[in-house]
């Protein structure tokens, strides 16, 4: 690894921390090596352009439609009702509602950011009404919306299978259960707080009252099981699975549901080309950049200090897990998951023996993680807005429920049967 690329990617650091946007940083760091080496401008118009020429990445815009619908409608608020009389009687009472409403909207919306702005204010204004503790009720928010990423549809799971070539059938049906096991971690958790706080609810409104949230849920219940089960039985692509998505929750927001309109489809719309735009532009540059370590023999770099100082599968999970949790923090998370991911998912697999998979499934969160801790967790800021706290009293709030979901992380990466057993049950 020459000197170059050193100092190229402490000016890109310099100017991450200066506010400097993301995406103009990678590709001043890109022009800048193509110079120095002598390389043809050209390319980078040819990389940047050519990047985004993947019938994959098709997925992220239609996934991003998808859930924003979810959010717009009134799914969320079937979801909430369900899960208040399923869970809400357990100590810990909104808090269990919160992780399970968590858990079954992620099933739809295959984002952590979608979660918060989509059931946050729910969650949280129904649980300060009912007593509980402000930073508390924030935290937990904050705190289930990790299910996002890891549930299927997965719109990080879908960048990390793009970038690295790993399955991303194989990534949906492996974050399975890593996703009830950091939902029964949280639960614990709340169910401890719960009990010695006293948050317990007494009310029962019987199981026919039950069965009706359950009967309101069921249309949006099924979203995940239609978009695995086509991938899993060769239906449809994750491109296509995410087609069938958009049509899906069209279909039961207005045949169903009926409360869909034409002015929220057309802001809908609006926002995904907006966000979908710049993400896409986003991931263009991170690939050139990409293109640009890979050139500077960054990756063989990378794999000589890993086999010089790592030893095991186990150490190489811990070191890359680590350097994941704390990049995560300060870069942002979809340009440090389409740069790290081709760099180490071949040194995982070729070197240490381990599955790309388990790999994949255990980097993802664990860069996701890095939505709930500033300066660059968006997650946070969109809480801020709800709330209406400082950012650093929403982090205060967030930081107890790091420790079961960063528990959670390190169960996953120790035990890789918990990830690969979906997978490997259906022959992948």
């Amino acid at each position: 690894m020459t000197d170059l690329i050193l100092y190229l990617l402490l000016l890109k650091m310099v100017l991450l921390l200066a506010g400097f946007p993301i995406a103009f940083s990678a590709i001043l760091v890109s022009v800048a090596y193509i110079l120095i080496e002598g390389l043809p401008l050209s390319l980078v118009a040819q990389k940047v352009s050519f990047s985004l020429a993947s019938f994959t990445l098709l997925a992220i815009p239609l996934f991003m439609f998808a859930g924003k619908i979810t959010t717009a409608s009134g799914i969320s608020d079937r979801i909430f009702d369900f899960a208040v009389r399923l869970v809400g009687r357990i100590p810990g009472g909104l808090g269990h509602v919160n992780v399970g409403s968590s858990l079954i909207f992620s099933g739809m919306s295959g984002s952590a950011l979608a979660d918060v702005a989509g059931l946050g204010e729910i969650e949280y204004k129904a649980m300060t009404r009912k007593g509980y503790d402000p930073d508390f009720s924030a935290g937990i928010t904050l705190a289930s919306s990790a299910l996002g990423p890891i549930l299927p549809p997965s719109l990080p799971m879908v960048l990390f299978g793009a970038a690295s070539g790993v399955s991303i059938t194989g990534l949906f049906l492996g974050g399975i259960l890593p996703a009830f096991l950091i939902a029964l971690a949280l639960m614990i958790y709340v169910f401890l707080v719960g009990w010695r706080n006293g948050y317990v609810d007494h009310s029962w409104d019987g199981w026919l009252r039950l069965a009706s949230a359950f009967i309101g849920a069921l249309p949006a219940l099924a979203t995940p099981v239609i978009i695995v089960g086509g991938m899993t039985l060769g239906v449809f692509s994750a491109t296509e699975a995410a087609a069938a998505a958009v049509i899906y929750v069209l279909l039961i927001t207005t045949l169903v549901y009926r409360d869909l309109t034409w002015r929220t489809l057309y802001n809908v719309l609006y926002d995904t080309v907006i966000e979908s735009s710049r993400l896409l532009f986003l991931i263009a540059t991170a690939l050139l950049l990409g293109w640009v370590l890979t050139d500077a023999e960054l990756p063989q770099a990378i794999a000589g200090i890993a086999s010089g100082h790592i030893d095991s599968a186990g150490g190489f999970m811990f070191a890359a897990m680590l350097t994941f949790l704390i990049l995560g923090a300060v870069i942002e998370n979809a340009i440090l998951m389409l740069i790290l991911a081709p760099m180490l998912t071949p040194i995982a697999a070729q070197q240490f023996g381990i599955d790309p998979i388990h790999f994949g499934v255990c980097s993802v969160f664990a860069i996701m993680l890095g939505q709930f801790t500033p300066p660059i967790g968006l997650s946070l800021f969109v809480m801020r807005g709800i709330t209406r706290f400082s950012l650093a009293r929403v982090s205060l709030a967030v930081a107890p429920f790091l420790i079961p979901l960063i528990l959670s992380l390190a169960i996953m990466a120790a035990v890789p049967s918990l990830v690969l057993a979906i997978p490997r049950a259906l022959g992948m």
